[in-house]
């Protein structure tokens, strides 16, 4: 019995290590990245890639997070920060990449998209008055006031029309457009907010079908372009 349980531990230790540093699955459940990704796609998430983020709070961690679906933890867990950390990884998300990151709205959603625009951490943003509320986000999460007063841009309390940003940011945009809710409407997604890449679906399964055909076969280990 006791070498079972410390084969038990094992195994799960080594399960929530390949999940925070080497990968995750998800599965997809809306049509905006299509045709590319379907309704169904069970995605591969490759941390190793741009490098794994580190636990910001006990709800991070696999496994141990069951604890947070109580109310009260779940509140207390919020309240909780470690700040953000990244693991050094091969490179940084490219244009053209399909990345997995947390929703800004709702950072328990996971999203998927692709990168159209990046800014990286030390190029200067310039601001006027029509890309102010589209840039302001960047401001917001890198703790930066700002607002607007007689056609000038105020940023931490001095008129400036520019502000060096700290991290990167990219600005993502689903393959299916009409039904993407993307960068267009929440602004450019700071490096912070991303999980990792996706190139790969392991499986699908065809929520529409019948049970007789639902198993994609043709979409088994599909790469992503």
């Amino acid at each position: 019995m006791r070498r079972f349980f410390i084969i038990w531990f094992i195994i799960t230790f080594l399960c929530v290590i390949v999940r925070i540093f080497g990968g995750d699955i998800c599965v997809v459940p809306s049509s905006s990245m299509e045709p590319t990704i379907l309704v169904g796609d069970w995605l591969w998430i490759d941390k190793l890639t741009y490098g794994a983020r580190l636990p910001a709070r006990w709800s991070d961690i696999p496994l141990i997070n069951v604890f947070t679906w109580n109310t009260t933890l779940r509140q207390k867990d919020g309240r909780i920060t470690w700040g953000y950390h990244r693991v050094g990884g091969v490179r940084n998300p490219r244009v053209s990449d399909i990345i997995v990151f947390n929703s800004p709205e709702r950072p328990d959603i996971l999203l998927v998209k692709r990168v159209a625009g990046i800014i990286l951490a030390g190029d200067t943003v310039t601001f006027n008055e029509k890309t102010y509320l589209s840039l302001k986000k960047i401001l917001d999460n890198e703790y930066a006031s700002s607002f607007v007063r007689k056609k000038k841009i105020y940023i931490n309390g001095r008129a400036d029309s520019s502000y060096r940003v700290k991290q990167n940011y990219y600005f993502v945009l689903g393959d299916n457009a009409s039904e993407s809710y993307d960068s267009r409407s929440f602004g450019y997604l700071p490096e912070s907010s991303v999980v990792g890449k996706v190139d790969r679906v392991l499986f699908s399964i065809d929520p529409d079908c019948s049970k007789f055909c639902r198993f994609r076969f043709l979409r088994l280990f599909h790469h992503l372009l």
